[in-house]
């Protein structure tokens, strides 16, 4: 499917007619609560609006989002904020899509037709009327999809990670990834500076994730570098201020989501889920902190080497093992704080809660052993004179 993308500052000023380019004729607003009356402000239309749902989306929030949506008579679906407001929105289309919570679990889809297809121009009010009446006879549900951050790339992707009892739940289909986004880098001024700083390090590991793992084409690998590297040459301003800089962020974000939409995640989003769960960080810096030691692994593995030194001429590293360094330097110039060292137990914990099998995409096998050896490593400070050095690689790259 062809997704309708507008890009520009102040472009959520376009949402309302964008949305009844879509047919959309009463949507459902999924977001978050600071970012909704700046919508509604350019939606002509009624809107109810549901923001009861987790950080880290519950099937019982996707539920009630679906008893809203039929309730109100809605015929579409506005996502606004973050990751999990989209993956909520996401959910939602699919549970009204699958018709029930049990078909919902088995992946039993049930897409309307011409349900996929890309938005046709609306000329005329008869126009707009016509194709949200077609809309609501075929149970189509459109999604215009505006994130409110710069970093988990969810617009880009058709799958929506929610929880089940704790568990991890992915939600996949091809008629899951909205048809139309706004990206919009004025959303990004209000974003407290933790949020700014862990959700452009959960699309730079998209990036690198995407670019190593077994599943990655040459095309996906496009989108991975504009993702990673979008972020490397941009963070300093996009942090200190710059509109400009916020852009390309935005654009990197969308990128990284472009990628593993193609390509999946590998270890270090595999491994992060319960350090968010269990130590309250922020999904990207959950995974940043695996990812400077699973290159370190890669690098040394045989099989792996030129996979990552072409990783690196990428990066404009001169040596594979300098981006290690260059990840451990940006995280110490954002203050990302170190959380405790975990006790055996919980080490043994993080170690079990990750499905081997589930990370073949990685592009070497990990053993358990590995897997807990990786969680140990990521937990122990730097010695000063080893932070001073990744310091300087971080404050000179692209200099």
């Amino acid at each position: 499917m062809i997704q309708m993308v507008i890009r520009g500052r102040d472009s959520i000023r376009r949402a309302g007619e964008t949305a009844e380019k879509m047919g959309i004729g009463k949507p459902l607003i999924v977001g978050s609560k600071h970012l909704i009356p700046r919508l509604k402000q350019f939606l002509p239309m009624e809107a109810p609006v549901f923001t009861g749902y987790h950080p880290n989306p519950d099937l019982s929030d996707a539920e009630a989002g679906v008893r809203m949506y039929r309730e109100a008579g809605c015929d579409g679906l506005i996502s606004i904020g973050g990751g999990s407001a989209m993956d909520t929105a996401k959910a939602v289309k699919a549970w009204l899509y699958a018709g029930s919570y049990e078909a919902l679990k088995r992946g039993g889809l049930r897409v309307p037709e011409g349900s996929d297809a890309a938005p046709e121009k609306i000329t005329s009010l008869r126009a707009l009327k016509e194709r949200t009446l077609r809309q609501r006879n075929t149970g189509s549900v459109p999604h215009l999809a505006i994130p409110g951050t710069a970093g988990s790339g969810a617009e880009a992707t058709a799958a929506a990670v929610v929880y089940e009892k704790g568990k991890k739940l992915n939600v996949s289909h091809p008629a899951l990834l909205p048809e139309g986004v706004i990206l919009d880098a004025a959303l990004l001024d209000t974003l407290p500076l933790y949020h700014k700083k862990s959700s452009a390090l959960d699309a730079f590991c998209q990036g690198v994730e995407s670019y190593w793992a077994r599943a990655a084409t040459e095309d996906s690998r496009v989108h991975a570098f504009l993702a990673f590297q979008g972020v490397l040459d941009n963070l300093k301003g996009y942090l200190a201020g710059d509109p400009r800089a916020a852009e390309q962020m935005m654009d990197a974000s969308y990128q990284s989501g472009r990628a593993i939409f193609h390509t999946r995640t590998t270890a270090a989003h595999a491994m992060s889920y319960q350090i968010t769960q269990r130590m309250g960080l922020a999904h990207g810096h959950a995974c940043a902190l695996t990812l400077p030691v699973l290159w370190d692994l890669l690098t040394e593995n045989e099989e792996t080497r030129d996979l990552m030194a072409g990783l690196a001429s990428r990066m404009r590293l001169g040596d594979p093992s300098m981006g290690s360094r260059l990840i451990r330097g940006m995280m110490l110039e954002m203050e990302m704080p170190l959380p405790e060292r975990p006790t055996d137990e919980m080490l043994n914990e993080l170690t079990d809660s990750v499905n081997v099998e589930r990370i073949g995409n990685h592009p070497m096998a990990l053993t358990r052993d590995q897997i807990r050896a990786v969680y140990r490593r990521a937990f122990i400070p730097l010695p000063e004179m080893e932070k001073q050095a990744c310091l300087d690689i971080w404050r000179y790259y692209g200099t």
